[in-house]
């Protein structure tokens, strides 16, 4: 999970970069939902699950991820802005391009931990009621 999680962040800073680029801001909102659902609460997450709180953490990374998810699909795919892959500001092809394969490639990488974490979630919670 640590390194789903680790390449999830490395694509967010990739992201971040294609968003700096192309000059593409978001909300006060959708910045603090980046940073406490999509940055901080998978570290957060990551963090437990090496420790005896190994599913609460394995929940957080789920659901932080889940939430990446939507909130990537969402708005890099569906809502109609200057955030949406097919309606970024008039840029080089390179940067577009870098813009639109970072959004997929990080919508990706949370699914990907997303469905891994609530494997562990499962995992653990077997483990645990095994040993009441």
């Amino acid at each position: 999970m640590t390194i789903l999680v680790l390449i999830h962040l490395i694509g967010n800073l990739w992201h971040g970069d294609a968003h700096t680029t192309l000059d593409v801001t978001l909300s006060n909102l959708q910045t603090a939902f980046v940073m406490v659902v999509i940055i901080l609460g998978p570290v957060l997450g990551t963090i437990l699950t090496w420790t005896t709180s190994a599913l609460l953490g394995s929940w957080i990374v789920g659901c932080s991820m889940f939430g990446s998810v939507l909130f990537s699909v969402y708005h890099h795919f569906i809502l109609i802005s200057n955030d949406n892959v097919e309606h970024l500001p008039a840029s080089t092809v390179e940067a577009q391009a870098h813009f639109a394969n970072s959004a997929e490639f990080i919508a990706l990488a949370a699914f990907v931990a997303a469905l891994f974490a609530f494997y562990a979630v499962g995992r653990l919670q077997s483990v645990n009621s095994d040993m009441a």
